[in-house]
């Protein structure tokens, strides 16, 4: 996970130099979840957005508690300036060891992975020419594939061969970012 995570960076940090805007959702960072994106207009109205969020924490109440997601977007602003409303379709990614709800004051976790199909809506507006904020939700479907262990015995505990699978529709991302405009 650290060499996805290293990857991840040099990838965004080799983007940023070529993209108009680098994200940071403050909300979810303040969390102990930080996020980090980039922006770059295709268009008038479409940009491609791409933006990677992880667990800051080892473990939380004594479980696993460790995730990256990352979810490329496509946006449509009906304003020309990528500014204001937008909306946007996503398929993402993840990788996770933690524990799932359900399974509270147990011994018991999941580690596996997911992708997600979705939408978002969200609102951008500028505070100046080179720093604004955007304030967006979003979600889809969450289908996931994972191994149940015991944190006691560090065995599965379940019964099924390969993984097991879930399927939820579900909000799954959201916050309010600052952006900056880098030309």
């Amino acid at each position: 996970m650290k060499r996805l995570i290293a990857l991840i960076v040099i990838s965004l940090c080799g983007a940023v130099q070529s993209q108009n805007r680098v994200t940071v959702n403050a909300a979810t960072t303040l969390l102990g979840f930080p996020s980090l994106g980039y922006e770059k207009p295709l268009n008038a109205h479409f940009s491609f957005h791409i933006d990677a969020i992880g667990s800051a924490f080892n473990s939380f109440n004594d479980m696993p508690f460790r995730f990256l997601i990352i979810t490329p977007e496509v946006r449509y602003y009906p304003n020309t300036a990528h500014r204001g409303f937008y909306m946007g379709g996503h398929v993402g990614g993840s990788t996770f060891k933690l524990q799932k709800y359900g399974y509270e004051n147990t011994t018991l976790y999941q580690k596996g992975f997911n992708y997600m199909m979705g939408a978002s809506i969200g609102y951008v507006y500028f505070l100046s020419e080179k720093i604004a904020l955007e304030a967006f939700v979003g979600g889809g479907s969450v289908q996931s594939f994972y191994k149940g262990y015991d944190t006691t015995t560090g065995e599965r505990f379940e019964d099924a061969k390969k993984f097991n699978k879930s399927g939820e529709w579900l909000p799954y991302r959201g916050g309010i970012s600052l952006i900056f405009q880098i030309n």
